[in-house]
């Protein structure tokens, strides 16, 4: 994605849907580190200065700041696994599905 001619726009915005949802997706199933989500966002950030996508002095919150907002628009790992976890956790706790109820008496065990 970084090596194509696309606009600043539209490299942010393949990355969101291609790689940032592969993470995303598995938040709740595997048990991510915050060590391991920062250091994948710190490469990725590498990844686009390397490929000219982002310059090595820009700010780094503007980077993941909306753009609605006017900045770049890149989804944080961080934040996304916690929000999908979040959402996991309600969807649990108001469930009436009798395994989602199981889990919900065993998560309030441990």
């Amino acid at each position: 994605m970084l090596q194509s001619n696309l606009n600043g726009g539209n490299i942010i915005d393949a990355i969101n849907t291609w790689a940032v949802s592969l993470v995303h997706y598995t938040a709740g199933i595997i048990n991510w580190r915050k060590d391991e989500l920062e250091a994948m966002d710190r490469k990725s950030r590498k990844m686009m200065t390397t490929y000219n996508s982002l310059h090595s002095r820009a700010d780094v919150d503007h980077l993941y700041i909306r753009r609605k907002h006017g900045r770049r628009g890149l989804i944080s790992l961080q934040e996304s696994v916690y929000m999908e976890e979040q959402s996991l956790n309600r969807y649990i706790d108001v469930s009436e599905e009798e395994l989602l109820a199981a889990t919900r008496r065993e998560k309030h065990y441990e």
